[in-house]
């Protein structure tokens, strides 16, 4: 990729997590709601007493402030474009620029911009060639170019800073507003935008010999329908995250992960090696005096590349790639398989797999995300000691829509060991009355026919589901047959003939084929208790139900 020039290093606004220490994603950041406050401040002419009035919610990067913007289009503030005004803090001179980042009909309609702590700011600060003033360090405090608030984290800084503006008369007033608070994903840390030098993968440049981008090669790869998604309603989401990609930060801060493969030479005017070892010289100038990147890959990077690199790594690659079917969670349809899409395409010409099946999240009894600090998190050893695995296992899967998430509840263990104990005990009733049966077919009566023909009809129905990947449907409907028609119609209306010896062969043999196509197609739901049942079914007690598949 480097080599195709889709590699690159740059100095640009990034997600930092003050806790982890490492930049992020944007696909990393979360999005909570929160009350905040926003502040309304004065901006005052350096000519006149007029003044700018400016809301934000973040006085505390007011001494990163490099700018006011106005829309051009404004027809009460464009006369303010290039006079100068006084950053309320310090009452450093800052201009007055025209952009239409600031929004006509948003707070007072004037913007001030802080390019080294705000995304859009960023970009407004690259149109005008302002520079850039970061206040806030990699340790989540303010630095000298703060003034007095330096040392001061910025939470901190904001209650000091509006007691300053107070006293120094350009404050205003505040206004209790709510707004969306981007937090990290794992921590829910407050990300604070910083400007750092990153390496980055270009989705929009065209590949060699390809004449696509990444972003487009994931986008043709579904359009032209070469993978299916399931549910097919996650094509939609898709489509809408890769058409709006940006170009994706691959370097993080922390202190494991794969190393990036890129070595500097201490000469400043040669470009960087990219090396899986370190180079005995600098191929360019000769020198040996040679660093490694200390930054690692984003985990996402790695593992994006997963479909490709086992099967090679195992010598499987020809006989495996592409493999069937990629099931996984809905939450990383995004960082995780839209990413195995875009680098298999570009490295192997192919797709990793040719379907995406897509489960939703398991959360507590009221909806909310499981984890520990919440304390609502369940143990799935300690449910298997009290329920057992195969109650767990069809907890997991009855009563749910594919691709949603689902609510955990004691209730479900008790319903999946409800049906299990129905299962155990209408097989023990079948063997214990078919314990002289000899196994051979007898001349059925079309009563017992139709019983074994609607039992097949419904295992054919099943299997079909199970082939498209309706798991809930045809756990649900085998469920409802099994529990309805055959332990309470069908047990129930050949118990009298099981006492008569002319027609008991023949309600042993409809018993023995129904339960033993039941238990067959129940088994990838409840394997241990249908693989128990299914050999004392095998008149031989030796078959294993895989060995029927």
């Amino acid at each position: 990729m480097y080599d195709d020039c889709l590699i690159y290093k740059y100095k640009r606004i990034g997600n930092y997590c003050p806790k982890h220490r490492t930049t992020l994603s944007d696909l990393e950041v979360k999005y909570i709601e929160q009350d905040t406050y926003f502040y309304y401040i004065k901006y005052i002419d350096t000519q006149s007493d007029d003044f700018l009035t400016i809301a934000t919610t973040r006085p505390e990067t007011i001494p990163g402030d490099l700018a006011v913007a106005v829309n051009p289009d404004d027809p009460k503030l464009k006369h303010w474009i290039g006079k100068n005004v006084h950053e309320p803090f310090s009452k450093r001179e800052i201009p007055v620029v025209g952009d239409s980042a600031a929004l006509i009909d948003f707070g007072t309609g004037a913007l001030k911009i802080t390019p080294s702590h705000s995304a859009v700011d960023f970009e407004v600060g690259a149109r005008h060639n302002l520079g850039q003033r970061q206040i806030i360090n990699l340790d989540n405090k303010l630095n000298e170019l703060a003034g007095s608030l330096e040392g001061f984290k910025p939470i901190e800084a904001r209650e000091k800073i509006i007691q300053i503006l107070k006293d120094n008369g350009t404050y205003i007033k505040e206004e209790k507003i709510k707004n969306q608070l981007s937090v990290c994903y794992k921590c829910e840390t407050p990300i604070e935008p910083l400007v750092m030098n990153q390496w980055f993968v270009d989705v929009h440049k065209k590949i060699p010999n390809i004449n696509l981008s990444l972003q487009e090669l994931a986008l043709k790869t579904i359009k032209d329908k070469e993978i299916e998604i399931v549910p097919n309603r996650y094509e939609k989401i898709y489509f809408h995250w890769i058409e709006n990609l940006q170009d994706w930060n691959i370097s993080r801060q922390i202190y494991w992960g794969i190393p990036i493969p890129i070595w500097y030479c201490d000469n400043p005017s040669c470009p960087p090696i990219v090396s899986k070892t370190q180079p005995a010289q600098c191929p360019h100038c000769g020198s040996n005096k040679l660093t490694q990147e200390t930054d690692v890959f984003d985990t996402w990077f790695s593992s994006g590349q997963w479909p490709y690199t086992t099967l090679k790594t195992t010598n499987t690659f020809d006989e495996f790639y592409p493999t069937s079917i990629m099931e996984t969670g809905n939450d990383i349809l995004f960082f995780w398989v839209a990413r195995m899409i875009m680098f298999s395409k570009y490295m192997t010409g192919t797709i990793p797999f040719k379907q995406v099946l897509l489960h939703g999240l398991v959360r507590d009894e009221h909806g909310q995300k499981m984890s520990k600090s919440k304390g609502n998190t369940k143990d799935p050893i300690e449910i298997i000691d009290t329920y057992g695995a195969d109650v767990l296992r069809f907890s997991l899967v009855m009563g749910t829509t594919l691709g949603e998430d689902m609510s955990f509840s004691q209730d479900r263990l008790k319903g999946a060991r409800n049906f299990i104990n129905k299962v155990y005990n209408a097989s023990k009733f079948v063997l214990y009355n078919i314990q002289d049966f000899d196994f051979q077919k007898p001349n059925l009566d079309k009563k017992y026919t139709i019983y074994i023909e609607e039992t097949k009809e419904l295992i054919k129905h099943e299997r079909e589901n199970l082939d498209n990947l309706n798991i809930p449907i045809a756990l649900e409907n085998i469920y409802k047959y099994f529990w309805f028609t055959f332990a309470d119609k069908i047990i129930e209306d050949l118990k009298n003939d099981l006492q008569d010896e002319k027609l008991k062969p023949q309600a042993q043999y409809t018993l023995y084929v129904i339960l033993k196509d039941l238990i067959f197609i129940l088994h990838p739901f409840i394997p241990f208790v249908t693989e128990y049942i299914y050999e004392l079914l095998s008149k031989d007690n030796q078959q294993l139900i895989t060995e029927r598949f």
